[in-house]
C-alpha cells in the first residue's frame, strides 16, 4: 500500500524539481563594452564559467546539490501489534462461561451459557473490528507524514537548486564584468 503512494509523491517531487524556475537555464545577457572580438567572447565566457563553478561550487550544466539523505520510509523497523486472538469464539467461550454462572444462580444454567455466547462472540467481533480500524488509521497517519516529509525534502531540494544558480549567476556576472563586459 505505502509504495504506489511513495512512488506518486516521488514522481512529483521530480515533477516539481524539474518545473521549478530556478532550474531553467537562465539566458544571461553580455554586451562586449570594449569591442571584443567573438573568439575573445567565446574564450572570456569559457574562462568565466569556470572560475563561477570552482568559486560556487554549483555547475549549470550539471545542477546538484549537497544536501541531507531523503527522508526515511516507514516501512519497516517497528513490529507491528498483534491483532487480538479469538475474536468471535474467544468471546463465545469467556461469555458461555460466565452466562452458564449467571444462569445457574437464576436457575437456568443452559440460556444463560447461550446469552454469554451470543453476547462474548459479540463483544470479540468488536475488539477485533477495533484492532484493525486503529491499525488502518495509524498507517494512514504514517502515509501522510512520510508525504510530508517527501515534500519537505523536495522544497529543501528546490531551495538549494535555486541558491545554487544564484550564486553562480553572480560569480559569473561578476568575472565577465571584470573582463570588459555589460552582463544582464
Amino acid at each position: 500500500m505505502l509504495g504506489w503512494s511513495k512512488g506518486l509523491v516521488l514522481v512529483l517531487c521530480f515533477a516539481l524539481i524539474l518545473s521549478g524556475p530556478g532550474l531553467a537555464l537562465a539566458q544571461s545577457y553580455v554586451y562586449p563594452d570594449k569591442g571584443q572580438t567573438q573568439q575573445q567572447q567565446d574564450f572570456d565566457r569559457g574562462q568565466c564559467y569556470s572560475w563561477a563553478v570552482q568559486q560556487t561550487n554549483f555547475d549549470p550544466a550539471n545542477p546538484r546539490v549537497a544536501t541531507g539523505p531523503p527522508p526515511p520510509s516507514f516501512s519497516g523497523g517497528q513490529p507491528q501489534p498483534q491483532a487480538p486472538q479469538g475474536g468471535l469464539f474467544r468471546g463465545a467461550a469467556g461469555g458461555a462461561a460466565l452466562g452458564a454462572v449467571g444462569g445457574a444462580i437464576g436457575g437456568n444454567p443452559g440460556q444463560g451459557a447461550a446469552i454469554g455466547a451470543a453476547v462474548g462472540g459479540l463483544f470479540g467481533m468488536m475488539r477485533r473490528a477495533r484492532f484493525a480500524e486503529e491499525q488502518q488509521q495509524q498507517q494512514q497517519q504514517q502515509q501522510q507524514q512520510q508525504a510530508q516529509m517527501q515534500q519537505g525534502y523536495a522544497a529543501q531540494q528546490q531551495n538549494a537548486l535555486n541558491q545554487g544558480r544564484a550564486n553562480y549567476e553572480r560569480a559569473f556576472s561578476a568575472c565577465m564584468a571584470g573582463r570588459g563586459y555589460t552582463v544582464r
